[in-house]
């Protein structure tokens, strides 16, 4: 009978599919940066403006400092590998590993900063990709939480993307001091089988006995989000720099899905889940020649987000929440120019994981579980103005596992489930300043 309720036992996993853009993401499912330059520098930028994309992610007031007015392009290739292992002990032993059939994710960013012609102000427009995944789990006879129904899930799809548009306005108010505004338009698109976060299908009404089966979300959902940014930047006469900024929580619209209950007459499942506000403080040191080091400390306040509230089952068999910490990050970053033409770059970031052990099974999805990265890169000119930008990115290995979780039982003694996850990235754009 136990092989009959792990369903139950992992339901809680396709629930948290829609935020695998962890499997493409840093730092929860929070991209750490955006664009070759600021990705090769592990997202250091709220005090350290070096280019147009990563300082319209991070601090708005920051695009005061760049030189001259440029239009960027990058394009990130990030290949996750993604796998889990489920294992139950009674009645007879089970257990296996599956790897994720996940594609390479394409990430897109694009970014323009303009310096107003004999005036203090800067404008900004900056759209990127700031999540995007692919998981795929085929069925397996012998992987316990991937068998067949009415045993297990069988297979398991979720995709995940979110866009972001911050069209950004800063004043430099003297020689040191910046402000900056910019309201954030976001778009985010989901598919996700079985949806779990809807209560199943019961053909007999009866909660519980093993005939459950949840819903499909794979007919993808589209919401909009709006929020919004303020920065602060600070440039120092002793080649010391400073920044703040905040970001909003990103308030989305509920997604809606055409589904089917058990009749295969139509059902429309819906979920609110919002995007976490986030705060980033950091510091530039200028001092050395041809060097620029910078550090960045990020709060991104998961805890308090709509939909990643403690993961537990509702009364009808539908898991409440995605049971995230709030989570902590620092990352240090440092650039040398070798000349006018050549520079190189550097980063390294270390994060807390969001995801306890005990939430293993209701992750399986979306392994949010890296806790280090680090990145190196280099830019080259191409006559005076024209730059190509390059860096790669790699997030070391990390594993969690926990007991399955049941509605009825609770952590379900005998069983495990492990999610282990590393990524790799190209990271590729172009420059041009005017």
């Amino acid at each position: 009978m136990l092989l009959n309720l792990i369903k139950f036992a992992g339901s809680g996993l396709a629930s948290v599919a829609l935020i695998s853009a962890t499997s493409t993401a840093q730092t929860g499912h929070v991209l750490n940066g955006e664009g070759p330059v600021n990705q090769s520098m592990a997202g250091v930028s709220t005090a350290t403006p070096i280019d147009a994309s990563g300082t319209l992610l991070w601090n708005s007031a920051g695009i005061t400092a760049l030189k001259g007015n440029s239009i960027q392009f990058g394009m990130e290739m990030l290949s996750p590998s993604v796998e889990m292992y489920s294992s139950v002990t009674s009645p007879g032993a089970m257990s296996d590993t599956t790897k994720s059939d996940s594609s390479i994710a394409a990430i897109p960013s694009f970014a323009m900063v303009y310096h107003i012609k004999d005036s203090d102000w800067t404008v900004g427009m900056g759209a990127c990709g700031v999540s995007g995944f692919g998981v795929n789990y085929p069925a397996s006879s012998t992987n316990p939480l991937l068998m067949p129904p009415p045993n297990g899930f069988g297979s398991i799809y979720s995709e995940f993307q979110m866009l972001q548009l911050a069209p950004t306005l800063a004043y430099q108010i003297d020689n040191h001091w910046s402000v900056g505004f910019a309201p954030n338009i976001d778009q985010a698109k989901l598919a996700v089988d079985p949806g779990c976060f809807a209560a199943p299908n019961d053909p007999d009404g009866v909660f519980g006995n093993g005939d459950e089966v949840y819903p499909s979300g794979a007919h993808a959902a589209t919401s909009w989000g709006f929020g919004g940014q303020i920065g602060v930047f600070y440039q120092g006469d002793d080649d010391w720099d400073f920044g703040f900024s905040y970001k909003s929580e990103q308030t989305f619209q509920d997604f809606e899905f055409n589904s089917t209950d058990t009749n295969g007459l139509y059902r429309k499942l819906e979920l609110d889940m919002d995007f976490p506000s986030i705060i980033s403080i950091g510091t530039a040191y200028r001092g050395f020649e041809k060097w620029l080091i910078g550090a960045d400390a990020r709060y991104i306040d998961y805890a308090s987000t709509d939909g990643f509230d403690e993961a537990t089952f509702n009364m009808d068999g539908s898991v409440n929440g995605f049971g995230w910490d709030s989570i902590w990050v620092l990352a240090l970053g440092a650039q040398y120019e070798v000349d006018d033409c050549l520079s190189l770059r550097a980063g390294f970031a270390l994060n807390d994981n969001p995801i306890p052990d005990k939430n293993s099974t209701f992750n399986v999805p979306a392994p949010a579980i890296l806790t280090q990265h680090a990145s190196l890169g280099l830019s080259y000119c191409f006559g005076e103005d024209w730059f190509f930008d390059l860096a790669y990115r790699h997030g070391f290995e990390n594993s969690i596992s926990g007991p399955m979780g049941h509605p009825l039982m609770g952590a379900v003694p005998g069983t495990e489930v492990k999610n282990t996850m590393s990524t790799d990235s190209i990271i590729i754009g172009f420059r041009v300043n005017f």
